[in-house]
């Protein structure tokens, strides 16, 4: 079945459907530079309501692997390729991506010059799209037709005492399956509870440590979770990873804005401002911290990304609150990154000393 990819501007892209091929899509294309893990990249809930264009040519020779989803649904608007293949050739795969991605009710589009319709978005920025069966002929009409997806919250873990180390509590704004076991690969008990939770249910758990996930969206959005950002680092050290960080920013007096075209990728390099270190890092946002906006507030820049020197980190004086724009759990991604979760296990250690 043929397939039209129409951008806000305009521009028509056609291809062959895959997937689910009675579905809209539509909502802002991105593209993502990874080589490999497209399956961790669907699945990852920052893509929510997002198409998502892989540059690298082949996509699904390894099929599907059901223990690396970053979630249990897809929120995903669209998959848009230049070549799919035909089967899966991997000792873990299970289905194929085309099957997995018409389980999930996820339309896709193959055949496309997905290194065209990069140029595009790199010269134009991202834009809103729609993948359709037919040719668009009212844009904002079709956009309007194509249903928003919701994450569904995580169950609410049991109030038990720690058995480990550190208790971390992990606020769920979108948070990937990767970052829990991360931290829990480093001995650390984890509950995970909605990024709604309130500051006495927090308190209840008796957390050594607050990390804020990641998610999607525009972190103006969150306002409402400020004030209590504020109130967790007055009591527990704080954490943030990427929507995480950018809400750290906020709730300290910083601002954001949009990127051009986001960081989609599994190869940006980034710079630590103590040491000089250069590490290569996963990324997923379309918003940044704005670095001017920073002389006004106490954080201060730990991590500057190379190509466009976007911040990339920022911590307090007092190294309680630390947070980073990129990755560090990195699944799928270059690993040095997750030096991240061993410093803010170092700070845990510390309080806990001080507090012995």
């Amino acid at each position: 079945m043929q397939k039209f990819l129409t951008l806000a501007d305009g521009t028509q892209w056609t291809g062959t459907g895959f997937g689910d091929l009675n579905v809209i899509g539509a909502g802002p294309l991105v593209f993502n530079t990874g080589m490999t893990g497209y399956q961790e990249t669907i699945t990852d809930p920052s893509y929510l309501n997002q198409l998502i264009a892989f540059t690298y040519p082949l996509i699904g020779n390894y099929g599907i692997d059901p223990t690396v989803n970053q979630s249990a649904t897809l929120g995903t608007q669209a998959v848009i390729v230049h070549e799919l293949t035909d089967f899966a050739d991997h000792y873990t795969s299970r289905q194929s991506l085309d099957n997995f991605l018409l389980t999930h009710h996820i339309p896709g589009i193959k055949d496309v010059d997905t290194r065209s319709l990069t140029t595009h978005l790199r010269t134009t920025g991202t834009q809103m799209a729609i993948l359709s069966n037919q040719p668009v002929t009212d844009f904002n009409a079709t956009l309007a037709m194509a249903p928003l997806k919701q994450l569904i919250p995580k169950p609410l873990p049991a109030n038990l005492p720690t058995q480990s180390a550190h208790h971390l509590i992990v606020l769920d704004f979108g948070e990937k399956q990767a970052i829990t076991t991360a931290l829990q690969a480093r001995g650390c008990q984890v509950s995970v509870l909605p990024a709604t939770s309130s500051f006495k249910t927090i308190q209840a758990y008796h957390p050594d440590g607050v990390l804020l996930s990641n998610g999607p969206g525009n972190p103006q959005h969150y306002a409402a979770i400020l004030p209590l950002i504020r109130q967790l680092a007055q009591h527990y050290p704080l954490a943030g990873i990427c929507l995480g960080h950018q809400l750290i920013a906020l709730a300290y007096g910083a601002k954001t804005y949009q990127l051009p075209f986001g960081h989609h990728g599994l190869n940006h390099p980034v710079q630590a401002t103590a040491t000089g270190q250069v590490i290569m890092t996963a990324q997923n946002h379309d918003y940044a911290v704005d670095p001017a906006s920073l002389t006004t507030t106490p954080l201060h820049v730990t991590y500057t990304e190379l190509n466009d020197s976007s911040v990339e980190g920022l911590a307090l004086p007092q190294a309680t609150v630390m947070s980073v724009q990129f990755h560090p759990e990195a699944h799928p991604g270059p690993q040095e990154a997750g030096q991240f979760f061993d410093q803010f296990i170092a700070v845990l250690q510390k309080e806990a000393m001080l507090n012995a």
